[in-house]
């Protein structure tokens, strides 16, 4: 046998072949074929390598950190927002004369995002320094939102999440904030953009309306 096939030289190299196989082949490299020197060569460097190889493992650490780093750059991307358009405020709305002293601490706004209304109405309580905030959302049409789809939460201007609730089949919704400067809000209905309301001003002293008086312009 002048030559052998490669899964011969794997088991040579190994240590693992038949005995007659492998005196064949030291015997035939004891020859010294110029044809399978260098293949015998080839062959134990392959299987030192593969010897070798669970010293070159890379360190538990650094293994988890590569798997998150994947983990991360294959993460769903955030979903596309719209930023609402204020359409009502009533608090550019003037009193009519005579009513000044009876000024509400109630404060209603509309928002359109996009054919999306986000109707608010504000109540400022006091004695317990919070604001009562109940709020629809609906289609243009006055398309109703179906239940459990549309989840409302209050942020803080700096990004805190204060509130969160979910709108009924009618698009309804209600919840109680602490009185603070400025907050935003952000609407999202599933399988839909969600919409982000500009911070809007809940201090009370903010929140009441100017007064017309006869004859004068706003």
């Amino acid at each position: 046998m002048e030559h052998f096939s490669e899964q011969v030289w794997v088991d040579f190299v190994r240590g693992i072949g038949q005995p007659k196989t492998s005196r064949e082949v030291e015997t035939h490299l004891a020859s010294g074929c110029p044809d399978c020197m260098p293949v015998s060569g080839l062959w134990k460097r392959v299987y030192s390598i593969a010897v070798n190889e669970p010293s070159l493992t890379a360190p538990d650490d650094v293994v988890r950190m590569v798997k998150l780093e994947f983990a991360t750059s294959q993460l769903p991307q955030p979903s596309p927002w719209t930023m609402a358009r204020l359409v009502f405020d009533s608090l550019c709305q003037p009193l009519t004369a005579g009513v000044r002293s009876g000024a509400s601490d109630s404060r209603q706004l509309m928002f359109d995002a996009e054919g999306t209304m986000v109707d608010l109405v504000l109540d400022t309580r006091t004695q317990s320094g919070t604001i009562s905030l109940v709020g629809q959302v609906v289609d243009k049409g006055g398309t109703r939102v179906a239940p459990r789809e549309v989840a409302v939460i209050v942020w803080t201007e700096t990004g805190q999440p204060l509130a969160e609730t979910s709108a009924n089949e009618f698009g309804e919704f209600q919840m109680e904030v602490p009185v603070q400067g400025r907050l935003r809000l952000s609407v999202q209905i599933a399988g839909y953009n969600a919409i982000r309301i500009p911070p809007i001003n809940l201090n009370p002293d903010a929140m009441r309306p100017v007064t017309k008086e006869s004859g004068s312009h706003y």
